[in-house]
Formats: C-alpha cells, structure tokens, sequence
C-alpha cells in the first residue's frame, strides 16, 4: 500500500467544543431536535439508479497546507486529495481494490513477471492542449527512481526497476531486476508534463505550485493557508465530474470544521468520536447534515525511532505496546468503534491474519521486560535509567489532536507509573511532517492512510528502506521479517503470498518495530446536498473514480430549505 503520514486518520484532529445551543426559556418547553439520520456503518453506493445534478460548487476540507502539488514529491494526505482532481493515473483502484485502465488504455506482463508493458489512450491532453505521451510516463518513472529526488510515496515501489523506456508515443516498457507479484501497483500514479520540468531544476520548478492538468479539473488559485480553487478544464476528455468548481478549505481545526460544516461553508469533513455524538444532540446538524461511518484499511500507531539508545531493543518495544491500554482506548475513546491490530495491517486487508492476537495490557510483564534490558531505576529518582542515561523522550504530534492527544496522554500515565517520562510534544502540521519524513524524532504519533490495496509492507518496514531511500522511518530491522518481505515479494500464487504475510504478521506482532494501536472507523460529516457517495476498504478518497462521482443539489431544494 502507498501509505501517507497523515494526521487526519490517526491524530483525530480537534479542538475544544464549540458551545451547544440553548435549549429553550423556562416558559416554553425545550423543542425536540429533528431527528438525525442514523449513520452508516459499512460500505454504501449511492450512484446506482441516481441521476447526477450538474453545476455547482463543493467545498471540501484539508487537514494541513500541502507542500507540493507535484505529484512525484507528494507525501501528505492532503496533496493526493487536491491531485486526485488534477492528475489522471496510468492505472486506478475501483471500489472492490481491483486495478482498473486510467490513462493507460492497456497493459501486458512478461511470462517472468519482469517487464510490463502500458499503451496510453490516444487523445489524453494536457489542459494546453499537449498530447500526454509515453515520453510524460519515462520522465515521470525516472524522477521517482533519481537518488537525489525524494519521492516517499512511489520511491520505494520502483526500488529494483532496471529500464524504462518509450517504445512508440503511446507506449513504453518497464523492466525490473526481479519478478514482483504486486509490480503492477506500482503504477498506480500520475504523470508530469515532460517539457515542463526539463533542463530545471526539479525541486524548485513553478510548477510544483501550478501543475498542469490531465485530470477533470485544473488549479484555479492556490491561497496560502487559506483555500486552494479549482475549476473544470475544458480539454478534459473522460467521464465528466459534476461540480463546476472544488474549494478546497484549510482548516486544522476538527471544532472550527464542525461549525463551518453547519454554517454551509464546508460540505464535508471528517469528525471525531466526540463531535460525531455532538451531531446526534446538535438540531441544527439535524436539519443540514449527516454522518457517514465505515471501517477502511488505515489504523493507527505510535512510531518509535529503533535508532534511539531507548527503543533499539526488541524487548523495550515489545514492552512498550503492552504499556498502552487498547481495551481502554477503544471502550472509552472509540466507544467500540476501532478494532485494535496486531500488525501492520488493518482487519479488512488479506495480509491480516486474526490468528495473531494483539499482545496485551500488562504494566507487570512490560516492567519485566524493561528490567531485562537494562532499564531500571539505578539511581532512586523515580525513573529508570541504563548506563548513565535516564529513560525520557519527547513523543510527537500534530498541533489541534483531541483523541489522538488523549491516547498519547493516556500512554504518557500509563508510562509514567513503570519509571518512564514522555513529554508528549505538538508541532504545527508543516513542521511535523518535515521531522517524521526525515527521521528527527524519538517517537511520534503517526497512522498508515492506504491509498491503494497494496499489503505489501517492504517499502515501510524492510531495513533497505530507512530514510533518505524509503519510508521505513522508524529504522526497523529485523532479518527474519526482510526475507520474508522479500519472499512476499517474488511469490506470484496469491495463496502463498498470504501465507507469508501471516508469518510475517507474527514477527511484527512478536517484534514490534512501533506500537501498534487499533483501525477505528472512518467518521465523515456532509451536508445532505452532496449526493453519490461511494465507500470502499480505501475510504471514500483512495479509488477512481471517488470523489470525482460526488455531485450537489441546491440547498433550498430540500426539507426546511437547509439540506438533507
């Protein structure tokens, strides 16, 4: 799977709460709230028998300010939701995680499961009116596999690649040194206009700031830490979308989302646990929205840096895990709506196996482990400490979390009681991101946002792929775990495939290189005017053709004149 350090799906962005409104005056009884819709808790499609409406603006939300809107250097959750409208892929996902044509028409694979070969669609232009060519795909494929480029999204699937070349204007070849049963995942991506980046330089290029389009849409303005605007491009040639423009809103804030989604400034965002009660109490949600609800293939975690003195053993590791009270978590903060996780997967993926059960809550066994390794409180202050060095760190998270603070709160007592000090530390979005991507952290609160259906865990957890190379940025290594990643990789029978993913989950649960938390359920909030919802184990974002299906009716189109 390409997995994105996202903070939507872990951090549960929020807020403090927006006050609620007065029930009513002492002389006339409180008036019910209208009744809210139940929400939805499994896979719904709304665009069977629908007819769409089309025009209209939808306003939707990001969690940060995106870097780039290159889509090479991409490495956010919010980047892929704004590129999704602007960048086409060779290759998509649909709704039941299987691989469908996007610019590429076709493809064909080698009988040594080596060499794949793409035809592009004959008419696909970019919004100038250039052809987008198989010159587009080498340039784009090269980029991604340049050392000096990073590329921490699609880097690490193209690690072996051996040739890329165009064979016709419509088409090219790509061979890799070995076979790979999932190579083909790998092109799931979207492609740069060649003639646009070359002879400059590739990190600082305008238009990693204003890309050219070959998807529905093309950017219309970019206003920093505001809102970025699209609208239709007219040289677009497949399916139509159905809004005249996306809006695209930064909001950091869960509350302040909350409140813009009711007031009819946002159309979506997603909510936490706590607002997601709030709405079923809130008459004025009642009248303009509702909840949608699902469970998809992230979860969360908490990241610890193998490379830090504290967390280079397995045993520190392991006790760590057995440190933080899932059961609690999902009881008290998911309110039963998580599933805690073992591995790196989340239930719903085939690489998951539910035979591997999570290690427990045991403060008493995880002190075992610590006195094992060394860590005991030599010199009586309370905290444990090894060879001169007292056992504290700084554990990060975005800036705005609420249940995703009141895990790691819940972590930094539950520490606390066996001799360990967490200071648990929020950064700005930007600044966040920059220090995971590279590594500069001791532990950190982080999530897996699959955006494809790919398990294959060797770009994130193989000891090939720490940083500058990978995304394997908490440094794990383990020996047994890479061979198997890399059996995983070479074995083209699905069957075994997963057999050796259920081997492998055990070593990860066995040797935990984070602590792994739980896949809670994807809570969305929209008002009643946006219609054609799609979900899918990739949520309602990670497929084609998603969001580009969603289409608006008029809000004074339906009951009492605010939504439905």
């Amino acid at each position: 799977m390409k997995r994105l350090p996202s903070a939507i799906f872990l951090l549960v962005l929020g807020a403090c709460r927006a006050k609620e409104p007065s029930a009513g005056s002492a002389s006339s009884p409180p008036t019910p709230p209208p009744a809210v819709p139940a929400p939805v808790l499994g896979f719904v499609d709304e665009t069977r028998g629908a007819t769409p409406v089309e025009g209209g603006i939808l306003r939707r939300r990001l969690v940060g300010e995106p870097a780039t809107l290159n889509a090479v250097l991409q490495s956010s959750l919010p980047e892929q939701q704004v590129l999704q409208y602007l960048a086409r892929q060779l290759l998509d996902f649909d709704a039941r995680l299987l691989l469908v044509p996007g610019l590429a028409e076709r493809w064909e694979v080698s009988e040594d499961g080596r060499e794949y070969r793409f035809f592009l669609r004959p008419r696909e232009v970019w919004e100038d009116g250039s052809a987008v060519t198989s010159a587009d795909a080498v340039f784009t494929i090269r980029q991604i596999t340049d050392p000096k480029i990073p590329s921490p999204v699609f880097k690490p699937l193209f690690d072996d690649l051996e040739l890329v070349e165009a064979t016709s204007p419509t088409s090219f070849r790509a061979r890799f040194r070995n076979r790979d049963a999932l190579h083909a995942y790998a092109f799931a991506m979207p492609l740069l206009p060649e003639r646009r980046f070359s002879g400059r330089p590739f990190a600082k290029a305008r238009e990693n700031r204003a890309p050219l389009s070959n998807g529905p849409y093309r950017l219309s303005s970019w206003k920093t830490q505001d809102a970025i605007e699209l609208e239709r491009n007219p040289r677009w040639s497949g399916p139509p979308a159905h809004f005249d423009r996306i809006v695209f809103r930064i909001v950091p804030e869960e509350a302040v989302a909350y409140r813009a989604l009711v007031e009819g400034t946002l159309d979506e965002t997603w909510i936490d646990q706590s607002l997601k009660e709030r709405s079923a109490r809130d008459r004025r949600f009642g009248a303009c929205c509702r909840t949608v609800e699902f469970y998809n293939l992230d979860y969360n975690y908490i990241a610890l840096n193998n490379r830090s003195p504290l967390f280079s053993d397995s045993r520190v590791r392991r006790a760590m895990t057995m440190l933080l009270d899932r059961p609690s978590i999902v009881r008290n903060l998911y309110h039963g709506s998580a599933r805690i996780i073992s591995g790196p997967w989340a239930p719903d993926s085939p690489a998951y196996d539910a035979a591997v059960t999570p290690l427990p809550f045991d403060p008493s066994a995880a002190a075992e482990l610590l006195d094992s390794a060394g860590w005991r409180d030599t010199n009586g202050d309370g905290t444990r400490d090894r060879n001169g060095r007292e056992f504290e760190f700084d554990l990060l998270s975005s800036a705005g979390a609420k249940t995703g603070s009141e895990i790691d709160q819940v972590f930094a007592a539950e520490l606390a009681r066996v001799g360990i000090r967490a200071r648990v530390r929020p950064l700005e979005w930007a600044t966040f991101v920059e220090r995971i991507d590279r590594g500069d952290y001791q532990a950190a609160s982080l999530a897996s946002a699959a955006s494809d259906a790919n398990p294959d865990p060797f770009p994130y957890w193989h000891s090939s792929q720490s940083p500058p190379r990978g995304v394997n940025n908490v440094f794990y290594s383990n020996a047994a775990a890479d061979r198997l990643m890399e059996d995983a990789r070479r074995e083209l029978d699905p069957g075994k495939r997963r057999d050796i993913y259920h081997r492998l989950h055990r070593i990860f649960r066995d040797d935990p290189p984070v602590v792994f938390i739980a896949n809670a359920s994807q809570k969305y909030a929209f008002r009643r005017r946006v219609r054609g919802l799609v979900t899918s184990p990739l949520g309602l974002y990670g497929f084609w053709p998603g969001p580009l299906a969603w289409w608006g009716i008029p809000d004074d189109s339906v009951a009492g004149g605010r939504g439905q």
